[in-house]
């Protein structure tokens, strides 16, 4: 009985050790990317590595601390990060930094703007966010000098065959 039960218990025991490994090599991230993605209308804006929009809300003071709180994260998470944010072609280093929320979470700025998501886009390219009245201010894309994307309306990106 022991004879057949050890190859199983074996083949057990290499099945998890091997899920194991494999679910380790693949769960680790890279680490944080802020980048530029370029599309028309808009030119020149910054996404993270997966190219999801990254947007400033104008009610922000550059170099102050974040004014979307509350409610507000859950339409606009910010950016935050562990850890060192690695920085794209076409960034200046020096306009990156990042600010303390609340909750003790590393929000990453740019030129002093603190950097959100928007919780509509869905899909790298999305830029639902764009030129957005909401909250009291509005919300848009922000370019590699860390200005404001004042031209183009929001838009959604354009399905493609591999997702």
């Amino acid at each position: 009985m022991r004879q057949a039960s050890s190859p199983i218990l074996l083949s057990i025991l290499l099945t998890g050790t091997v899920t194991l490994f494999s679910s380790l090599v693949h769960s680790a991230d890279p680490k944080p990317l802020l980048q530029v993605n370029e599309q028309e209308p808009y030119g020149r804006y910054l996404t993270d590595r997966q190219k999801r929009s990254l947007y400033l809300f104008s009610q922000d003071e550059p170099g102050s601390a974040s004014t979307c709180v509350d409610e507000c994260v859950n339409a606009w998470p910010p950016y935050t990060v562990q850890g060192d944010l690695q920085l794209g072609k076409g960034l200046d280093s020096s306009k990156l930094d990042s600010i303390e929320r609340e909750d003790g979470s590393k929000q990453v700025t740019y030129a002093g703007w603190p950097l959100y998501y928007f919780s509509g886009d869905k899909r790298p390219g999305d830029a639902l966010g764009q030129d957005v009245n909401h909250l009291g201010s509005k919300w848009y894309l922000v370019s590699p000098d860390g200005e404001k994307v004042s031209h183009g309306e929001r838009s959604q990106a354009e399905e493609t065959s591999d997702e």
